[in-house]
C-alpha cells in the first residue's frame, strides 16, 4: 500500500426507493437489533452481520427462526465468496455472486411472512 493513497473497491446500495421500502420486514428486524440502522440504506452486504447476529439469538419468532436457519448459512457463505472475489479483483465473479445474494435476501424477506 502506498504511504498516502489506497485503492478501494466497495459495494454500495442501490435501491429504487429505500431499504425500508424494498425490504420492510427485514428492516423491522434489523432496526430491532441495531437502532443505528433507522433511516439508513445499508447495502445487503452490510446486513450480513445482522443475519449472523440473528443466527446467534436463542429466542426468535418461529418465522424468523425458520428463515435464518434456511437462508442464513447461504447468505454468510455468499458474503465470504463476494469478499474474496473483490479482494482477488474478480469483479465479474463478485457481481454474479451479488445477484445470488440479492435473490437470497428477497427469498428471506418473503419467508418472514
Amino acid at each position: 500500500m502506498s504511504r498516502w493513497m489506497q485503492i478501494r473497491v466497495r459495494v454500495e446500495p442501490v435501491y429504487k426507493t429505500t431499504f425500508a421500502k424494498e425490504f420492510p420486514k427485514l428492516y423491522q428486524v434489523a432496526i430491532g437489533l441495531d437502532n443505528s440502522l433507522i433511516g439508513q440504506n445499508p447495502s445487503l452486504m452490510d446486513l450480513v452481520p445482522v443475519v449472523v447476529r440473528l443466527s446467534q439469538e436463542k429466542e426468535l419468532a418461529p418465522g424468523l427462526s425458520g428463515a435464518i436457519e434456511h437462508y442464513g448459512p447461504k447468505i454468510v457463505a455468499l458474503h465470504r465468496q463476494i469478499t474474496e472475489a473483490i479482494g482477488g479483483w474478480k469483479l465479474s465473479d463478485a457481481e454474479t455472486l451479488l445477484y445470488e445474494l440479492e435473490d437470497n435476501f428477497v427469498s428471506f424477506e418473503k419467508e418472514l411472512g
